[in-house]
């Protein structure tokens, strides 16, 4: 174990109390939901699955697709609780295709040594198991950062076809460079804004392309579709056009007009209870809080391709006489930061905008229309994916398939979810301004956990959060220093004990019974 790894550990240790020790004990005694539901007959047929993430999106940004609200939202289930575990790009991803915490996949951050593309083992994936299962699997578009930047940009394993973006063109609309089956291909220059090459559109007609191709194949398709927006464009770029990403020149100021929703989390005026690196930032001005604004219309606005995108695939899916036949699943990496608790931009706080994301799953025999309140995260999509191609994972995963629960939406799982971190570089974007590369600040790294009322972070500095989530949704009053919830922080404490080094289904344990907060 590393030095980081046992500094984590021990300040896990630390606040662990009698009361949380009794209650993980009885917590083993506790029924497990299977990570593989028995929906899915072995005899049934193998659906199509199509996978489309985008990148930093939130929740809220679902108004700027009315596409994706009709075609997938009204025709098949959201799920409202949806986080992801760690919320910044690439440990997400390897969530995503792994179906495991970051502890157990160990992509802990973005660059070396901790995280990046050379970090995931990709010889036991999602893709690599579902073809051993005999789906035809593609990928195109983002994948886990560094892959050909800091690696060798060759296709990994597992994937049919491959049309992977390469770093760091990934994160340009113009001038990206795709590796196509081994063979690298770029797409127009990054200040030639010819509309045919928006990085957009384009893994649009490949996903449309390659479902009319398969049309008639008899192996299944597994469709990984994964777009660059909402997320930022490279600095150069943003330095150049003013624009925090680029929409389509069509959509561009099509949203212009719109107000930045704020909530009462916008520009939080008491930071008191919060940690030391959010109580040193100053309130946002109003210069910060325009260039908030404008960045809100460019990542608006970006998503209008994306809507399209998606409406394209559906369509494509239709005419193929494959829709009917086909699940696909919809949602982002992370979520966003834009100016909540005075965070101008960036992700990776367990706070609600960072780390809840869109999750919609329409398909076969899914109602439509409906709203699940279950809480479920990243960590589910591949179990989810695996049960519905009747396919074996090649490692433990630590998640649970989602289709009991998306079947019967009334339905609670009872599991609690971690939050963690532990990058060597963990570094929070202070202000991404379209002037020049955004300025960065430490944050400590942090375990937290979730359950369908409370959210716990402990960080590495020892300090600690306390949210109810239903009476504060907006998590504006910490609760960790209020005698009448000493109780309930001495339980989550032993959740959070078990579920840092959980694997497998310890992981999927339902969560202890809670004790009430004591009088007033």
């Amino acid at each position: 174990m590393t030095r980081s790894a046992q500094r984590s550990r021990l300040f896990l240790l630390a606040g662990v109390s009698l009361v949380a020790i009794l209650l993980l004990a009885l917590a083993s005694r506790a029924l497990v939901l299977p990570a593989h539901s028995t929906g899915v007959g072995v005899d049934a047929p193998r659906p199509n699955i199509v996978v489309v993430m985008t990148d930093d999106q939130t929740v809220a940004d679902l108004e700027a697709m009315p596409r994706v609200q009709r075609l997938l939202g009204a025709a098949g289930v959201s799920f409202d609780r949806s986080y992801v575990s760690y919320p910044v790009c690439c440990p997400s991803r390897a969530t995503y295709l792994s179906g495991q915490y970051a502890h157990n996949h160990h992509v802990l951050g973005l660059h070396p040594p901790t995280g990046g593309y050379g970090r995931f083992d990709a010889r036991e994936s999602l893709p690599v198991w579902l073809q051993r299962a005999g789906y035809h699997t593609v990928h195109m578009g983002k994948y886990l950062n560094g892959h050909g930047g800091e690696t060798p940009a060759d296709p990994p394993p597992g994937w049919s076809e491959w049309y992977g973006a390469m770093d760091p063109t990934t994160y340009r609309m113009w001038g990206y460079t795709l590796n196509e089956n081994g063979e690298n291909r770029t797409y127009g220059s990054q200040f030639d804004e010819d509309p045919r090459l928006y990085q957009t559109y384009v893994l649009a007609g490949r996903g449309v392309d390659v479902i009319e191709r398969r049309a008639a194949a008899r192996a299944p398709l597994f469709l990984s579709v994964a777009f660059l927006a909402p997320h930022h464009e490279g600095d150069s770029i943003r330095a150049s056009t003013g624009h925090l990403v680029r929409p389509a020149p069509r959509h561009r100021g099509l949203l212009g007009g719109r107000r930045l929703p704020v909530s009462r989390a916008f520009n939080e005026e008491d930071v008191s209870d919060k940690p030391l690196f959010i109580r040193r930032r100053p309130p946002l001005d109003g210069a910060r809080i325009d260039r908030i604004l404008r960045h809100y219309h460019d990542r608006q606005e970006s998503l209008l391709a994306v809507d399209e995108a998606v409406a394209e695939i559906v369509a494509a899916l239709a005419r193929a006489g494959a829709l009917d036949e086909t699940y696909i699943v919809f949602t982002s990496d992370n979520g966003y930061l834009q100016g909540e608790h005075r965070v101008p931009s960036g992700k990776m706080l367990p706070y609600d905008p960072s780390s809840r994301v869109p999750l919609i799953i329409r398909g076969p025999g899914l109602p439509a229309g409906a709203h699940s309140r279950a809480l479920v995260g990243n960590v589910d999509l591949a179990p989810t994916i695996l049960e519905l191609a009747q396919a074996e994972p090649g490692r433990v995963v630590d998640g649970q398939s989602l289709l009991p629960l998306a079947r019967e939406p009334l339905r609670e799982s009872g599991r609690p979810l971690l939050h963690e971190t532990g990058a060597r570089r963990l570094a929070l974007e202070r202000d991404q301004d379209a002037a020049g590369p955004p300025a960065v600040e430490a944050v400590p790294n942090y375990g937290a956990v979730r359950t369908s009322r409370w959210l716990y972070v402990q960080y590495e500095s020892g300090e600690r959060e306390l949210y109810n989530v239903p009476a504060d949704p907006e998590q504006l009053r910490s609760l960790h220093a209020d005698p009448r919830h000493q109780e309930v922080l001495a339980a989550l404490q032993g959740v959070l004990l078990r579920l840092a080094s959980c694997a497998g289904a310890d992981c999927r344990t339902p969560a202890p019974q809670i004790p009430a907060p004591g009088p007033v």
